[in-house]
């Protein structure tokens, strides 16, 4: 999708560099100085806990460093995995006629509902999540006006039913 000159624009979610993102990395190496006493334990269970700690921490922050993105280019949906979201690592694409329509979901919650999802539904049951974001006023209109960006490029329809806010 990306380098393609001459051809239909693109609508393209990133998921690296946002607020959210940026709070994780911080909060990652919070983690990590507070759990710096952990390894300097003179006993081998205090050691034990400060490997399990980087561990954690580790794994979380391999998690963080390959973020995803979506993009539509019109005729088809790409997903790619990406190092610090700079460098491609692993790309997935699928044709949109593989999709019927556009729509958004709340995912339930105990406390009411924190996330809506702009959501490429096609049969079967197959479905590609192209973005997300937080279920309040704001996020639901900026999840609405993607979703008719995306109609409006992808000529599918988009089952417009307004989620509410949580």
């Amino acid at each position: 999708m990306s380098g393609n000159a001459g051809r239909a624009p693109e609508i393209v979610f990133i998921g690296a560099f946002r607020p959210l993102w940026w709070l994780t990395a911080a909060l990652l190496l919070l983690a990590a100085w507070w759990g710096w006493p952990l390894l300097s334990g003179a006993s081998l269970a205090h050691s034990f806990y400060g490997v399990s700690w980087y561990s954690m921490i580790g794994l979380a922050a391999a998690i963080w460093a390959v973020p995803a993105e979506q993009g539509c280019d019109g005729t088809q949906l790409e997903r790619r995995w990406t190092l610090l979201g700079l460098l491609t690592l692993k790309r997935e694409r699928h044709a949109l006629a593989d999709f019927r329509q556009i729509r958004l979901e709340q995912e339930p919650n105990r406390l009411g509902k924190d996330s809506v999802w702009v959501l490429f539904e096609g049969e079967n049951g197959r479905r590609f999540a192209f973005a997300h974001y937080r279920a309040s006023h704001q996020g639901i209109a900026q999840a609405q006006a993607l979703a008719r960006q995306l109609s409006t490029l992808s000529q599918l329809p988009f089952a417009e039913q307004p989620p509410e806010a949580g």
